[in-house]
């Protein structure tokens, strides 16, 4: 894992779609640029507020299957490059999840070593070896986050896809071509039901 300046994050970003959804109050929301072919899939807590009050086609997934999802669609659409952007600031996303991350020393490296980047949103890079580190950084901001400042985005270069990760239990795929929405509704099925995902690629194909 390292860090990557928000400006060149941005260059590699821009060209798969995605885009500044909403800046102010120190908030910074991303979503993927709208199009013919672009769509979201809104996924909420089980124990989210208003969980009961949502529409029938939100899904339903508890904070920990949440966290799976996130890794399986990663890995299901073949994505390699996976940068995370903090809704508010490094300062204040390493303070909403130090202690639910406190075991984990890869995490810990990180943390101590931003220190430039603590007032900033420059990008963490993850790679493969470190998805199951992301993993449990979405579990954190799930369970250990009390702000909108301890949200999260969850971008990639390879497709355009950016997940926002926020603490109330709110999680929102964006998505830029339709057959992504397939793969990441199978994705979240088979999670949803503990089933065995049938292998497929990124067209949708199985």
């Amino acid at each position: 894992m390292e860090f990557v300046s928000f400006e060149e994050t941005w260059r590699l970003l821009r060209p798969f779609g995605a885009e500044v959804a909403h800046e102010r109050n120190g908030e910074l929301r991303l979503s993927i640029s709208d199009g013919p072919q672009s769509s979201c899939i809104d996924i909420a807590t089980t124990d989210h507020a208003l969980a009961e009050k949502l529409p029938a086609d939100v899904v339903r997934l508890s904070r920990a299957m949440v966290a799976q999802s996130v890794e399986a669609i990663i890995h299901k659409l073949h994505l390699t490059q996976v940068y995370v952007i903090p809704v508010g600031h490094w300062r204040q996303l390493f303070e909403g999840v130090a202690e639910s991350m406190a075991a984990n020393e890869n995490w810990r490296a990180i943390d101590s070593a931003a220190t430039v980047e603590l007032n900033t949103r420059d990008a963490l890079l993850f790679l493969p070896a470190n998805f199951h580190i992301l993993r449990e950084l979405v579990r954190s901001v799930l369970t250990a986050g009390t702000s909108k400042m301890h949200g999260i985005s969850i971008a990639a270069v390879g497709a355009p896809v950016l997940i926002e990760v926020m603490p109330a239990g709110e999680v929102t795929v964006y998505m830029g071509r339709k057959d992504l929405g397939r793969v990441v509704s199978d994705v979240l099925e088979h999670v949803r039901t503990g089933a065995k995902a049938p292998p497929t690629d990124a067209t949708g194909k199985h």
